[in-house]
């Protein structure tokens, strides 16, 4: 089933726009796009990640941010996000996103970059206690399935430092989740600390049309300005 993401890309030509209809049309799993030129609003509909959409523009030059993730179908609303974080700096190193795009059915896309080259274990845990990572995160999340844990994401293979995955899952739901913790650590690593260990609270996200603004209100920064330092970890 095709999930929609919103973007906001700085463009000011016709050109801008063919050029970015040229990178996107080069994404695997991206089945139809629609750009605004005078909004500067890009949206994309198909069964690509958001971080794989977002990857793209950036390798090609361009200045863009995630402003809205929602489903194609009818009445099927729920979106959240989940920053990744380790405990220094640059603090900030990769996000979860989840879409919910039916009744029974999730849309998980996670991504990390800056971190150890190897095979990592994501998961959602039973709490969203940050305080000590991992062990106040509690366990992994069991929900309600009858087959392992609901909250086993799986494993993320990294490569040069990025690593990303994208599936659709039946074991939770959006509103399940909210408030618990995501953690991201070496698939050998045990119940203790470690530097490797990124981890983070799912909070609820903006759905498609509902975050349409370019300038953040407290800085007078453009959003590509304020993306740009949290990618420098120079704005936490």
């Amino acid at each position: 089933m095709a999930i929609k993401v919103q973007l906001a890309v700085d463009m000011t030509c016709q050109s801008c726009v063919d050029d970015i209809t040229q990178v996107l049309n080069d994404v695997p799993g991206i089945q139809s796009l629609s750009i605004s030129l005078p909004d500067k609003r890009v949206v994309v509909e198909g069964n690509a990640g958001p971080s794989a959409i977002l990857k793209a523009l950036k390798s090609s030059g361009r200045s863009a941010v995630i402003r809205g993730t929602g489903s194609t179908a009818e009445g099927t609303t729920g979106a959240a996000v989940c920053i990744l974080e380790q405990r220094t700096p640059p603090y900030t190193r990769g996000l979860v996103r989840f879409v919910q795009i039916s009744t029974d059915t999730c849309f998980v896309d996670i991504s990390v970059n800056g971190v150890s080259d190897g095979t990592h274990r994501a998961s959602i845990r039973e709490c969203g206690d940050l305080s000590d990572v991992p062990g106040s995160c509690g366990g992994v999340w069991q929900g309600a399935s009858e087959v392992g844990a609901a909250g086993e994401l799986g494993e993320l293979v990294v490569g040069d430092g990025w690593g990303e995955a994208c599936f659709e899952t039946d074991q939770f739901a959006v509103w399940d989740i909210i408030g618990r913790s995501v953690v991201v650590s070496g698939k050998s690593s045990g119940s203790g600390i470690s530097s490797g260990v990124l981890a983070g609270v799912v909070a609820r996200s903006a759905g498609l049309f509902e975050n349409d603004k370019l300038v953040c209100a407290c800085s007078g920064n453009t959003v590509w300005t304020e993306q740009r330092l949290v990618d420098q970890g120079r704005l936490l």
